[in-house]
């Protein structure tokens, strides 16, 4: 019995590094932060964040806002403010470079105020 038991504790780790926090089967790149489904994805100068709900229906992102501190080049930390951009889209420019994935702890906000945070180690596409 006490192998299942370390094989439970270890599979919710497991799920965080390949999920992103959240057990989905989608691009690896969603993280759970409140009661929405946050996707992350870093294309050439811009990062996009993508809400859905808990019924992976879009949200309307114009209410919402976020801010991300990003692990930049040489362990320096930067931090973008995410603003809307039509549907359920965040976008926040990225003018700093990263070694390897893309690493960013992000506050997700809406009308109410923070919502929470989630955590992001995703590969940019250059």
């Amino acid at each position: 019995m006490t192998g299942w038991v370390a094989m439970a504790a270890l599979v919710p780790a497991l799920a965080w590094g390949q999920a992103g926090g959240h057990g989905h089967a989608h691009s690896g790149n969603e993280v759970k932060i409140g009661r929405h489904e946050v996707g992350l994805e870093v294309r050439g100068g811009q990062a996009t964040l993508s809400i859905v709900d808990d019924k992976e229906q879009p949200v309307d992102a114009a209410a919402f806002s976020a801010t991300a501190v990003v692990l930049a080049r040489g362990n320096e930390r930067r931090t973008l403010e995410f603003g809307p951009a039509g549907g359920n889209r965040l976008v926040a420019p990225v003018d700093f470079p990263v070694d390897g994935k893309f690493r960013a702890t992000v506050t997700l906000r809406g009308p109410g105020g923070d919502l929470g945070t989630g955590r992001f180690n995703v590969d940019p596409v250059r």
